[in-house]
């Protein structure tokens, strides 16, 4: 049965199959566990990869049944979106040359003259909407061929104008894995050109390759040559157990160290000031007062959200009003920093520097704004006029990205922890930290 599956697709995408008499199943990665049942009967698999943000690693075992699948003789095409390696070798399997470097859509590209491949990016080129760059290597006008690192055959389907290759078919077995660009909403129509007019044809020109295919075969082999490709496949194993050996490790890491601070760039509200607290935490502060969780037994208005202490020697209350305080207000928005949530920072202090009788402190206002942006694309939040309000008042005003980059940069031995504290002790308006 020639079964279609739709690997990380729409429910739309499979209706759109189903209208075109296409045998067609919609499945999820996330349900692997439903998949060998049906991936027996598949001939092709198409593959949307598409996570611009990390999730949890792929199942374990799905490349290798993929895999499988291929060397018998499927095909599977994967469009490759924003996202990272491991969510594509996570179904296709390890591939050491490939690695990702975006590049703008609109280029032109060199396609390769072989009619299939022509056809599919004349029709459909002006629809990319997302392309990686998938090899290192920048290769001549000419070259279509690239040996792998597995000695896999791999062709050249496309390329950037300055030679590296963007669209791959690496054949495995009697399949092969086709990697191509994004092209958005279009992916189900360039599929179906696929399965409809550019399989078809690529099947011909394989019936034209010739009547002694079958020379190749095992049974035909010279002992060497079969020693050789024993060896090959031990290498391989060794290096897959090696790969899947480092993502875990990568796994542990991203679990137990990282995320806790990738929260100070996602999170809003309790969560965000956990994650908040805990970076004030790593970076050394005697005291990371919770002021909620201080007065939970007392009926007032909580106000601020955390006091950093740097005197461990004594208690919270004798700090409180004889000690260096700094007060830190947590907020996040989908947008820009208002007025409010500045002018509190003065009137919180205020009302503390009276109730403690301690004129020794400082507010801090730690945003996390424009939270459904990357990081790193996210604008000044603050506004001139509330950076010099903050100047005037003693102040400061500091996103959740530079805090995080502070982190960043302590763990990567360019800063340490008793500057950051410093820095964030003496400066005042907006506060950007330096190296």
């Amino acid at each position: 049965m020639n079964r279609v599956i739709l690997l990380d697709f729409e429910d739309k995408d499979k209706e759109y199959f189903e209208q075109e008499n296409i045998d067609t199943f919609l499945i999820h990665t996330s349900d692997f566990a439903s998949l060998p049942a049906i991936l027996p009967e598949a001939k092709t698999i198409f593959y949307q990869m598409n996570w611009p943000v990390e999730k949890e690693v792929l199942p374990a075992g799905l490349a290798e049944k993929i895999q499988e699948m291929v060397n018998s003789g499927t095909r599977v095409v994967c469009f490759v979106g924003k996202g990272h390696l491991y969510q594509l070798t996570g179904v296709i399997g390890a591939y050491p040359d490939i690695h990702f470097q975006e590049m703008t859509p609109g280029e032109s590209l060199l396609v390769n003259p072989e009619m299939p491949f022509k056809l599919l990016f004349d029709r459909f080129s002006e629809n990319i909407a997302f392309i990686y760059k998938l090899l290192p290597n920048s290769f001549g006008a000419d070259i279509w061929e690239v040996p792998m690192a597995l000695n896999e055959s791999c062709r050249i389907v496309a390329k950037s104008l300055d030679g590296v290759p963007v669209s791959l078919i690496i054949k495995k077995g009697r399949g092969f894995i086709w990697l191509l660009p994004w092209f958005g909403q279009n992916n189900i129509r360039v599929a179906d050109f696929i399965v409809k007019d550019v399989f078809p044809l690529m099947e011909l020109r394989g019936k034209e390759a010739g009547p002694m295919d079958w020379i190749d075969k095992e049974e035909y082999l010279f002992p060497e040559i079969k020693k050789l490709f024993l060896q090959k496949e031990e290498e391989k194993k060794r290096f897959e157990e090696r790969i899947k050996e480092l993502d875990e490790k990568i796994k542990t890491l991203r679990e137990t160290q990282q995320e806790e601070f990738n929260r100070l760039l996602k999170a809003e509200g309790r969560e965000l000031k956990e994650a908040v607290s805990q970076a004030f935490k790593y970076l050394g502060w005697g005291k990371v007062v919770d002021v909620d969780e201080y007065w939970r037994n007392v009926i007032r208005d909580k106000e601020e959200d955390l006091w950093l202490i740097e005197d461990t020697s004594q208690p919270i209350e004798v700090c409180l009003r004889k000690e260096f305080l700094i007060l830190v207000v947590v907020r996040s928005s989908k947008n820009w920093a208002t007025d409010d949530d500045c002018i509190l920072l003065q009137r919180f202090k205020g009302r503390r520097m009276q109730e403690f009788d301690n004129t020794r402190m400082k507010a801090i206002l730690v945003g996390n704004y424009f939270c459904l942006q990357e990081a790193k694309l996210r604008n000044n939040p603050f506004s001139q006029h509330q950076v010099e309000e903050a100047e005037k008042d003693g102040n400061g005003l500091l996103t959740t990205y530079e805090l995080f980059k502070a982190v960043k940069a302590e763990k990567e031995g360019l800063i340490a922890r008793e500057e950051i504290r410093k820095q964030l002790k003496e400066k005042t308006g907006l506060i950007h930290f330096t190296y």
